[in-house]
């Protein structure tokens, strides 16, 4: 009896598990016909407008693998934009037939189906992790990186994206040079500064004498080198094989001392030191990183450099991946200046700000107040900013809502107008103006998001949405953002009444009427974020002259900082912004945070089946009133960032 009942459930489960897959089928064919009907003549294999390919993006499954791209399309569906009215339209039914299939695969998906941490392929170390890793191995700052090739911005925002990390002929070029430069300066001949005698300490642990052999020495000097340099112990083979070259250098003879520097100077070309190499396991399933491969996740996260001598004797004991020890680690490593890049590397990257200086400034001729100490102090201010919110543990809120910021002399009299601030030295100020405070008004980002000498609503807001909030809108239509001639050369209106008549127009309205608001809101900061209370436009007069000429005069007009949430909420100036994003996208903001330090973290887009990850943190991280280091915390105990599955193009017996 039980048996038949036991057979009984696995032919229903079947049947069930039947009937769900025809019935997604006949979900994928129906909306696969209706896209195929109205929209593939424009977005599809032979017509990419906007750069959407509807036909391509059908094929990969499950659909939630793009759901930005798909979440623009439902707005698109929603609001009737497309198809354009002048194109084959679906009917109502057909419209909510589509609309409910992409919902249920946008918004009802079984993320409990999904076990996947992801895959981290070797990645290079970027620039910046050079510059670091070379620090702590020598105890000696040389930056010898800034003389690479600059780095590109992988897909998930950062320069840490192994999808971006290629190794350039030109760049191994630069590695062999530096590798030599390196030893050279920090193990001379004869040693003179102090800092040659601290890398001699570091370095050359060993030397041959009356009780040790010149191969114990040079075993013992080259295994703590290699162990540091690789970032885990030498195998018995790497040992022998760089023992053996260390010989063959003394046969050409060179003496201890010379022998050793030449190891060094080839382990600094080596891929394992070139690269953060992780080790394969042969099976289809998910496993947990070595705790050596551990503490380098870690230590490049919070640091951007290698792992130190703590995080290393954990790695030999086997104890660095338990969460007590992890939460334990991370407190320790936030309290480092190292941890400082997090601000340096991390924020500037993700916000922005990183650019002032380089990709913007401006000619200091015609502008001598923007000098290159003017700039620094600028993102210095940034990076400060969020490194103390991650030092005093304060809440993710306060990323926009906080009261102070980090400034010096020339920033205070440039920007902010305050007489009492003195020096160079950066240092916290308490903003008295409720406009200051928080990221969205430093300098460093309202230049950011300026067109030059002119402040731009529509890039500030789109940055706001975008990249702070992680609300993306579809690509603009083509044109989209070109005024039309009479308003664009008509001097007599501010960039605001532009921009309005601009956006009047149906077929903008509807993203303008989400962007424009929270960029209006900032009109009062100019394109260096100095505040204005007025504008000056032009005013072009006829003058009764033979033959008549124009003369140019100017009119003063007020700064209207009022704006209009699409729901109808008003609010006004920065504070009033900072008030909007608090109490209506606090959500957004955290998610978002979330979001880039884990990407930043793992050094890799996020996927979809990163998501479970992203919801647990979220869910714990309320418990923890949704602080900085609490955040921290749980992104290196979390799935993906201790465990990796292999991606295996061939089938493990």
């Amino acid at each position: 009896m039980v048996f038949r009942i036991f057979k009984c459930i696995i032919v229903l489960t079947i049947v069930l598990q039947g009937y769900q897959l025809k019935a997604v089928q006949t979900e994928d064919f129906a909306i696969e016909k209706n896209f195929s009907s109205f929209c593939f003549q424009c977005h599809g294999k032979k017509k990419t407008k906007g750069g959407l390919n509807l036909e391509k993006l059908l094929q990969q499954k499950p659909l939630i693998r793009n759901r930005v791209q798909w979440n623009q399309v439902v707005e698109l569906l929603k609001s009737g934009e497309m198809p354009p009215e002048e194109e084959p339209q679906p009917g109502n039914e057909v419209r909510k037939s589509i609309l409910a299939t992409l919902d249920k695969a946008l918004n009802h998906f079984d993320y409990e189906s999904i076990d996947n941490p992801g895959f981290e392929s070797a990645k290079r170390l970027t620039n910046h992790e050079y510059n670091n890793t070379i620090r702590d191995l020598f105890g000696v700052d040389l930056k010898p990186a800034d003389r690479f090739p600059a780095e590109m911005t992988g897909a998930s925002g950062f320069e840490n994206s192994a999808n971006t990390l290629f190794l350039q002929s030109t760049l191994m070029e630069r590695y062999i040079a530096a590798a030599e430069r390196i030893v050279e300066l920090t193990l001379p001949k004869e040693p003179k500064t102090a800092s040659h005698f601290l890398t001699r300490t570091m370095i050359l642990i060993a030397k041959p004498g009356e009780t040790t052999t010149e191969r114990e020495a040079a075993e013992k000097t080259l295994k703590k080198i290699i162990k540091r340099a690789f970032r885990q112990p030498a195998s018995d083979r790497e040992t022998d094989q760089v023992l053996e070259l260390y010989f063959k250098f003394r046969r050409r003879g060179n003496d201890f001392e010379a022998s050793v520097k030449q190891i060094i100077q080839g382990l600094l070309i080596s891929p394992k030191f070139l690269f953060r190499v992780e080790q394969g396991n042969p099976t289809a399933e998910s496993f947990q990183v070595s705790d050596w491969e551990l503490a380098s996740r870690l230590s490049y996260f919070l640091w951007a450099s290698m792992p130190d001598s703590e995080l290393f004797e954990l790695a030999e004991k086997g104890t660095l991946h338990e969460p007590s020890v992890l939460s334990q680690q991370t407190e320790r490593m936030l309290k480092d200046p190292k941890a400082e890049s997090l601000g340096r590397v991390f924020a500037a990257q993700w916000l922005g700000f990183r650019l002032i200086g380089t990709r913007i400034r401006l000619d200091p001729i015609d502008n001598p107040w923007c000098t290159d100490s003017l700039m620094t102090a600028m993102r210095d201010e940034s990076a400060m900013f969020f490194n103390s919110l991650i030092r005093e543990d304060r809440r993710i809120a306060n990323l926009v809502d906080a009261d102070y910021s980090f400034i010096n002399e020339e920033l205070a009299q440039e920007i902010y107008e305050l007489e009492d601030v003195l020096g160079t030295r950066m240092r916290r100020v308490t903003m008295r103006n409720p406009g200051r405070g928080g990221i969205l008004t430093h300098a460093s980002l309202m230049a950011v998001t300026s067109n030059h000498k002119e402040t731009s609503p529509i890039k500030r807001g789109n940055w706001i949405l975008e990249t702070l909030l992680g609300l993306p809108f579809p690509p603009p239509p083509p044109n989209a953002g070109v005024f039309k001639e009479e308003v664009a050369e008509n001097d007599s209106l501010t960039f605001r009444e532009k921009v309005e008549l601009h956006s009047s127009d149906p077929s903008c309205r509807s993203c303008h009427s989400k962007i424009d608001p929270l960029g209006f809101s900032l009109e009062n900061l100019d394109y260096f974020g100095r505040w204005r209370e007025s504008y000056r436009v032009r005013i072009n007069e006829k003058v009764k002259e033979s033959p008549p000429k124009r003369r140019r005069r100017y009119e003063v007009k007020p700064v209207d900082a009022n704006a209009t949430l699409p729901d109808g909420t008003p609010f006004n100036g920065p504070a009033g912004l900072k008030t909007v994003i608090i109490e209506k996208h606090h959500a957004d903001l955290v998610r978002q945070v979330v979001s880039k330090l884990l990407a930043y973290g793992l050094g890799r887009q996020l996927e979809y089946y990163d998501e479970p990850a992203i919801r647990r943190i979220l869910t714990d991280l309320e418990k923890d009133d949704f602080h900085f280091q609490a955040l921290l915390k749980r992104i290196v105990n979390s799935y993906p960032f201790q465990y990796k599955k292999n991606q295996i193009t061939q089938s493990v017996k």
